[in-house]
């Protein structure tokens, strides 16, 4: 009955709710650290502009996400008619991989980096191709250049990545996209830009006037703190954005959607200050990490890649005693939390990482 692309995938599993955690193991209070959210939330101008909107629920939203398609166009010196508008970035992969991937075609991508790329190229029934990051947790786009082949049509670059908040340097771009065919796709998802401090670090929107197949993705589920709200956008030149366009869901985004993002997006000092907290906070935890020997990824993220034996039991333990992480093959990822928080976590962390190294791998 079913397409036999989706036999090797796996739902999206969110794991049990807050509340059911809390009743598991008896806990007043749970630290979710493990979906990269901002957590400070959003700007307070948000809930201001939602509360008096006029909802007009029996009609379908803008299409054109013309106030916000205006402002981000005014904003990032970008024509209007290169921006398309999703349910967040999750749902550009899905009409990115829609328009260009078949069982004909094959995509590359880093690994570890953002499951959502792989996924969708399943269902389209395109072949994957993961290259494995380097020691450091970078993609090695030099491997990635020698894996594309005719049947190449989209490579993703996430930039910072996710999950090891890892990245490209502007002078690594720079080499990768002039040697990739321009025919073929590339993809750079910067979901984190806004959390970036490295001098060398390439904006996506400078390529964009000499490469007509780049394509830049942003969201406003991160240093925006709009998760809920589902609304992220590409960028890219007017072939690229019409053709995706084709299969793209007229009323994608709700009418409170695209007011929340343009009350967030008028409030910069608000979202500056975020930014300023997270990297208040990651250098408090890299000098814990440093002072314990324990390993970890430089990160431009709001989030740290951290080294472990044993990830999943690592992650367990936290969660006993209320935060969440999200365990990897060699690691687990964390979201920079609030200053209290994250102290608290170090010290349940580094009794984790005793503990379980201490048992038996199970």
């Amino acid at each position: 009955m079913f397409k036999k692309n989706l036999e090797k995938l796996r739902a999206y599993d969110p794991g049990p709710s807050v509340d059911r955690i809390k009743k598991k193991y008896g806990l007043k209070r749970i630290v979710k650290l493990d979906s990269n959210e901002n957590v400070y939330g959003a700007s307070p101008n948000v809930r201001k502009a939602i509360t008096q909107d006029a909802l007009l629920p029996e009609l379908y939203p803008d299409c054109q996400n013309t106030e916000l398609r205006y402002e981000l166009s005014r904003r990032l010196g970008v024509k209007e008619d290169r921006f398309l508008f999703g349910a967040g970035l999750d749902e550009m992969i899905v009409l990115i991989s829609r328009a260009f991937l078949d069982s004909d075609s094959s995509m590359i991508m880093a690994w570890p980096t953002f499951y959502e790329y792989y996924c969708h190229a399943q269902i389209e029934g395109a072949t994957t191709k993961k290259i494995p990051c380097d020691k450091n947790g970078k993609h090695d786009w030099q491997a990635m250049l020698e894996a594309i082949d005719e049947t190449t049509k989209v490579i993703w670059i996430c930039n910072p990545n996710n999950p090891t908040g890892t990245y490209l340097a502007k002078s690594e771009l720079d080499q990768f996209i002039q040697a990739v065919p321009k025919h073929v796709l590339i993809v750079i998802d910067e979901a984190y830009i806004d959390f970036v401090t490295a001098k060398d670090f390439p904006n996506g929107l400078d390529y964009l006037a000499t490469n007509e197949n780049v394509l830049v993705l942003r969201t406003f589920s991160k240093s925006y703190g709009l998760a809920s709200f589902r609304i992220g956008y590409a960028i890219g030149s007017l072939p690229v954005v019409e053709e995706i366009g084709k299969v793209r869901p007229p009323f994608n985004n709700p009418r409170l959607s695209q007011v929340a993002a343009l009350a967030a997006l008028k409030d910069n000092c608000f979202k500056d200050a975020c930014v300023l907290k997270n990297n208040e906070v990651l250098s408090v935890i890299t000098a814990f990490l440093d002072k314990k020997g324990i390993s970890y990824y430089g990160t431009q993220a709001n989030f740290i890649y951290i080294k472990v034996a044993e990830p999943k039991q690592v992650a367990l333990y936290c969660k006993k005693k209320g935060f969440l992480i999200n365990p990897f093959q060699d690691g687990v990822r964390v979201t920079i939390g609030k200053m209290d928080d994250m102290k608290c976590f170090l010290q349940i962390l580094e009794q984790a990482i005793f503990e379980t190294s201490a048992e038996p791998s199970k």
